[in-house]
């Protein structure tokens, strides 16, 4: 149901924005990418953190002034390092979790600038449909003894797929006439068709080429 309201306010939107007058179209191709760390805090002096790996590429139609519809392809990698403790086993666990996803959408853009403008702010929302494979790895070791730590093991994971929604703000910088620097924040929310929904966060920078 919650999928269904998604994609009943998209096209509602997708409506209302064709019903304005319609101009010249235009494609265009867009990359993007990034790279970071942020810290989860700290479990026995020991620093967690979470690694963040981002590639995308996107073909959008500007089928109106300000707007246009941009299918997208995302691969994000998310690398969890954490240390447990755990006094009742008097045991220390590190674990690594490592997040695949990979996600095909459909975007409807809102440019908040003229075309001809160098700076073009924008918002984006739409749908998609994701596939997420997660593994765990991890050690422990005896938190009074310390000696050595001794590998764990963990079932498999099983593929998820599922129905995704995400919505972002960027802006876009024209440093010639069909090429754009650009940089992003999107919100992403994951097993829309499931019991539990699960939410993720992504920075970008890129290249958009206007032909």
């Amino acid at each position: 149901m919650r999928s269904e309201r998604i994609l009943i306010s998209l096209v509602f939107l997708i409506a209302g924005l064709c019903s304005g007058r319609l101009q010249a179209g235009y494609f265009e191709l867009s990359g993007s990418g990034s790279y970071y760390r942020y810290s989860n805090g700290k479990t026995i002096g020991e620093q967690n953190f979470t690694t963040v790996q981002r590639l995308g590429a996107g073909i959008a139609y500007n089928f109106l002034g300000n707007a246009s519809i941009e299918f997208k392809y995302t691969n994000s990698k998310n690398v969890d390092k954490y240390t447990q403790e755990s006094l009742s086993e008097s045991r220390i666990y590190r674990i690594t979790r490592t997040s695949q996803f990979n996600n095909y959408g459909v975007n409807i853009v809102l440019n908040f600038a003229d075309r001809k403008a160098k700076f073009r702010p924008f918002i984006t929302t739409g749908l998609g449909y994701m596939i997420r494979e997660d593994a765990i790895t991890g050690s422990y070791e005896d938190s009074v003894l310390l000696d050595g730590a001794q590998a764990l093991e963990f079932a498999a994971q099983p593929e998820v797929k599922s129905i995704s929604a995400d919505g972002g703000i960027g802006f876009k910088i024209y440093i010639v006439e069909r090429i754009a620097l650009e940089g992003s924040f999107n919100v992403f929310a994951t097993d829309l068709d499931k019991e539990e929904i699960f939410l993720h966060y992504s920075a970008a920078g890129g290249l958009r080429v206007v032909f």
